[in-house]
């Protein structure tokens, strides 16, 4: 920023610019309302939608007197969200935000959606008061009874009171939205006047409206709230917050979930419905008589509108809540005449599009996160349509802004390209990573989506998502839906089969239109809202899910059931969790043929696994029905399983011998961990571990008492020593009995890192034949004080299921992420030490030695099969695992079925599974079995026979190009290809694929390529005019490259895809377009190139 350029907090240039303003100037336009107009002349929709909106309004009008607007916008700060205390008091699960019915009707009460309890309630008073200083006449009130509760690491208390405020503010501001559209399409001035009401009222309390904390954190900065907004984390006074906590004069979580309109950080929102509002009414008469007077508008432009947005305007930070808050701001800019504002928030969605979102446009989070985001920068797509600065206004960095266009000057259309792409065929996402089974673009986006980019394809989905007759969202049609849309035709929507170079998840489907079925390999790295999921893949068909991911369980105290790997579909590795720093995740292959598709992806997901590669091969047989052969490949770690978890329990297996497992109830040794990943130290008291027996009873305490001097090491304790140095030790307490334990982080190692524990058992952490004593399938019950000054710790049960002496047997429960801080907090909680080995119940199991298949029975008289071919010492296991989807535990309890197939051994393994899903008695495969190699290859390489409902499909894949002669019922095949495949009806071959080699032949069927592979130098890449290309030096193909293949990029470590949309030579450079008119994938900088061509034939 400039010398001379002005913060975003600084008012002058709205009173320089705001007479120059023309209403409305925000996201409706003087276009959208005519355009609204011929919609209600033209469509029966239209007018039903103008009807129902009026008869709303008609229904406010009389409602909104003075008396009312007192009781609805209160003079104390809203509150926002919290806990129940009844639920807690009765023994049920609460969630930290609770959830909470609220009605207008009886506006100063609440209710628990699970107990039912209403509030305020005498057996709950808030008799917690905190008194603010700043502003004597705000009090804010919270429930004391009992302990405090632990949410997100913090002690909170709920404020019933402050929950109902929030409510109020929210409900008030819904109902400014609808006077306001009722006014725009209707010009009756009796809606204008009850919205200039509102917005005067909201003029009275809002600016001494303070900055709050928000979620269930109850922390007030008491002083104005300006300097709050500027100094969250340096506050001069201060802050209230309720005991135990103690102020230390910044808001807890800083701006992540600051507000003052009873949100949880996201004020932007209710900001930019108000601000919409404003701009739709100010300029609204009465015959030739003005409803708001000069000095209304100016009082409601200061202290509602800018007021509104200055907490935002402080905030640098761009995440999936800012930059909903950077939208309020600017179109408070825009709307009051404040360019510097405008500019602000213009910063945010840019830098949103272009650093939020991946480089192609993926979401950096998950799919359910990228539409929060897109909600929050949906309205600078709206307000940026030709925008351009007032006449001698230069922004913070020396640039105006001129006829400025959000859709056609950013990268927004890049992001909404990867929604789309990531569709399945019903049109939801799949819900993977944080995301939901019901997360999907809404009639609403398509709207916009067909305003701001008005393809075919978008056309398309807004047709199928909203309709012509009855759109789906009529609050957006009516604005922005061109009349005459529904004579527009345009061929049905395709989604298509695509991998993204940066978001590395590669997309296969089948269907005329891409839409009967999704296989979803997902090569992801690590960020926020990710799962320890790498390379897991999900399949979805015919509407089902077969091979499903469990999805998000939002702020849930369960949540890391959903996240952990064992959760996904995918091997785990020495029964661990997948590391979450530099896992990466490359593309190896991605090609599609008319009937075969494939896909191959790695990653660093593990230490222990020098090979950790999985490759998908679709069959598509038509008619007849498609299949998913899944190839795992694995080297290195001891214990490598296979986990999937299927779809339902009613199923059918054959080809198993399944008997109990023996290791329920079998003895094992184990130690409660307490680790320390960073300098500090950690006390630790009063620990208990009883077993808990039938009738809830409990056992004697496994823990010796804590016997000694100060810093000795008592028996029946241990100390884990892995990276950096530390010690531990007998250490005072006046609060804990007289001794406490006590272990420290003194310095990490040189490699950066800090890993030491205290142990409640005897064992170094690496053995543990001095450990407690347990049983396998035993639950267990712990209770154990914590203070110190880290943040948190990991509470884990580290057992050796098998050999107690050895390392490499160890085996960890995840207890708890425990919140720390200088005073002492209590916890209990319950683990069960596995039956198996595996987080399972009611485990059966099996050698899986020869073929065998698993087979549901779905709704709709429909079929899913798993079919694996049987490997030598390979072992199954198949038991009850955790299934619940919902945060709301509507599901609690849930359970589905996991099938682990177990290798041990470092040795290099490859699992082989098919998977096919089609109507009852419509099953594509009869069988699979694994086909012999000659003796000198190489284990990579595989070979597979698969029975038909048509005859003997042969598939083969293999990680490095060498000729290979595999006798098949089909007859000697011949190949050097990485994949290839034969598709047979009867004995005759009908189609082949091959993929990166040269050659593929079986009796008459033979398919050649002059070269398997091409590469080269990455010599440059550019973009212009929705176009983007790599410029490559070395060879390509003399017969050229078809579209539809890919180009792989290597770049810093990565082995990234793009799909090629053509190839040209310009100014004599070679020029690959991995993007054209709009469509496709920016060209990023890369070291070098390689692609892999691919051919078929068909009889």
């Amino acid at each position: 920023m400039g010398a001379e350029a002005k913060p975003p907090t600084d008012w002058s240039d709205w009173e320089r610019y705001r007479a120059g303003v023309q209403h409305p100037a925000s996201s409706i336009k003087q276009a959208d309302l005519e355009r609204a107009q011929e919609n209600v002349k033209r469509y029966p929709w239209a007018q039903a939608y103008v009807d129902r909106l009026r008869a709303s309004a008609d229904t406010l009008v009389p409602r909104i007197t003075p008396e009312y607007l007192v009781r609805m916008l209160e003079r104390t700060t809203p509150g926002c969200v919290g806990p129940c205390p009844a639920c807690r008091a009765k023994g049920l699960p609460w969630h930290p935000n609770g959830q909470w019915s609220w009605n207008e009707q009886t506006p100063d009460q609440l209710t628990c959606n699970i107990c039912k309890t209403v509030f305020p309630n005498e057996e709950f008073p808030e008799d917690i008061v905190l008194q603010s200083k700043w502003d004597p006449e705000q009090k804010f009130t919270f429930v004391g009874q009992g302990p405090p509760f632990r949410c997100f690491g913090y002690n909170a208390r709920p404020s019933l009171t402050g929950i109902i405020r929030a409510r109020k503010v929210s409900q008030i501001t819904s109902h400014l939205r609808t006077l306001a559209h009722a006014y725009a399409l209707t010009q009756d001035a009796r809606y204008a006047r009850a919205a200039r009401a509102i917005l005067l009222r909201m003029a009275e309390v809002l600016p001494r409206y303070l900055v709050r904390a928000g979620y269930a954190y109850g922390e007030y900065a008491d002083c104005d709230p300006h300097v709050a907004a500027r100094q969250i984390s340096n506050l001069p006074t201060d802050e209230l917050v309720v005991p135990p906590n103690k102020p230390d004069r910044k808001l807890h979580t800083g701006y992540w979930s600051a507000s003052r309109l009873g949100t949880s950080g996201m004020d932007g929102g209710l900001i930019c419905t108000i601000t919409e509002a404003y701009d739709l009414t100010c300029m609204a008469k009465e015959g030739d008589t003005p409803i708001f007077s000069d000095e209304d508008r100016v009082r409601i432009e200061r202290d509602v509108l800018l007021e509104g947005a200055y907490l935002a305007a402080c905030d640098p930070a761009i995440n999936n809540k800012s930059v909903g808050n950077r939208a309020g701001a600017a179109m408070v800019g825009m709307c009051v005449g404040h360019p510097g504002l405008v500019h602000f928030g213009l910063d945010g969605f840019r830098r949103t599009v272009e650093e939020w979102f991946l480089p192609d446009g993926g979401t950096s989070e998950s799919a359910a996160y990228a539409m929060m985001t897109m909600g929050g920068v949906r309205n600078f797509a709206l307000m940026f349509r030709g925008y351009s600065d007032p006449p001698g206004y230069r922004g913070p960095d020396g640039t105006r802004l001129d006829n400025f266009d959000a859709c056609r000057d950013t990268r927004y259309g890049d992001c909404w390209q990867g929604l789309v792409w990531t569709l399945q065929g019903d049109l939801f996402h799949p819900p993977s990573a944080d995301s939901y089974r019901t997360t999907r673009i809404n009639a609403s986006f398509a709207e916009l989506l067909a305003l701001g980019y008005p393809t075919p394809e978008h056309i398309a989905l807004l047709k199928e998502l909203s309709g012509d007759e009855a759109p789906g969202s009529p609050q957006a049609a009516i604005f922005y839906r061109e009349p005459g849309l529904e004579a527009r035709s345009v061929p049905p929507l395709s989604l298509p089969d695509i991998v993204f170079p940066f978001l590395s998840q590669g997309n296969l489907r089948t269907g005329e239109n891409g839409r009967k079925s999704l296989a979803l390999l997902n090569a992801s790295d690590w960020g926020g809202h990710h799962h320890m999921d790498s390379l897991d893949l999900y399949y979805w068909k015919d509407g089902h899910e077969l091979l499903s991911d469990l999805g998000y369980l939002w702020d849930h105290p369960d949540s890391y059931q959903t996240r952990r790997t064992f959760a996904h579909n995918l091997v785990v590795v020495d029964r661990k969790d997948q590391k979450t720093r530099d896992r990466g995740g490359s593309f190896h292959l991605f090609g599609c043929t008319p009937r075969v598709k494939v896909m191959e992806a790695s990653s660093r997901a593990y230490d222990a696994a020098s090979t950790y590669r999985r490759t998908c091969i679709q069959v598509d047989h038509g008619d007849a029905g498609s299949y998913l052969v899944d190839l795992f490949r694995v080297e290195g770690g001891t214990e490598r399983d296979y986990v999937f978890h299927g779809p339902g329990g009613d199923y059918q297996v054959t080809g198993l011998a399944l008997a109990p497992d023996g290791q329920v109830e079998r003895e094992v040794r184990f130690a409660l961990r307490f680790p320390l990943a960073r300098v500090g130290e950690l006390y630790v008291a009063d620990v208990e571990i009883r077993r808990v027996m039938p009738g809830e009873q409990e056992g004697p305490n496994l823990i010796a008492p804590i016997l000694g001097e100060v810093g000795s090491q008592p028996a029946g304790w241990g100390y884990y020593s892995g990276d950096g140095t530390g010690d531990w030790g007998i250490a005072p307490s006046d609060e804990a009995g007289g001794r406490c334990m006590r272990v420290r982080a003194l310095k990490p190692h040189e490699n950066g890192r800090m890993n030491v524990a205290l142990l409640a058992g005897k064992s170094d952490g690496y053995r543990g034949e001095g450990a407690l004593s347990g049983s396998m399938g035993a639950t267990y019950k712990a209770r154990f004080r914590l203070r110190g000054n880290v943040s948190q710790v990991s509470v884990q049960a580290v057992y050796w299921p098998n050999d107690p002496k050895s390392p490499d047997d160890r085996s960890y429960v995840n207890i708890i992420n425990a919140p720390v801080d200088e005073g002492w907090q209590h916890y209990e909680v319950t683990f069960t030490l596995p039956t198996s080995v595996l987080p399972l119940t009611d485990v059966q199991r099996a050698e899986g030695g020869n073929p065998w298949q698993i087979t549901w029975s779905l709704e709709g008289d429909y079929t899913f099969a798993a079919l694996a071919p049987g490997a030598p010492g390979e072992t199954v296991r198949l038991g009850n695992g955790w299934g619940q989807r919902d945060h709301r535990n509507r599901d609690r309890g849930a359970v589905l079925p996991y099938v682990v197939r177990s290798s041990r051994g470092p040795k290099p393994v490859t699992f082989v599974t098919l998977f096919a899903g089609a109507p009852k008695g419509k099953l594509p495969v009869r069988g699979i079995r694994v086909l012999p190699l000659p003796a000198d290859t190489p284990s990579d390489a595989i070979a597979l026979a698969v029975e038909t409902a048509l005859g003997t499909d042969i598939v083969l894949s293999q990680l490095q190009p060498r000729v290979l002669r595999v006798t098949t019922p089909l007859g000697e095949l011949v190949t050097d290809g990485l994949a290839a495949a034969v598709l047979a009806d009867g004995q005759a071959p009908v189609t082949t694929a091959l993929f990166g080699g040269t050659r593929l032949s079986l009796g008459a069927a033979s398919v050649t390529i002059a070269r398997g592979r091409y590469a080269g130098r990455v010599a440059g890449t550019g973009s212009a005019r929705g176009e983007a290309w790599f410029v490559l030096d070395g060879e390509l193909p003399k017969e050229g490259v078809r579209p539809g293949e890919t180009l792989f990029i290597e770049a810093d470590g990565m082995r990234r895809a793009y799909p090629i949309r053509r190839v040209a030579v310009v100014d004599g450079e070679t020029r690959v377009y991995t993007k054209t008119e709009g469509t496709g994938f920016e060209a990023r900088p890369g070291e070098s190139w390689e692609i892999l061509p691919s051919a078929s034939w068909g009889r």
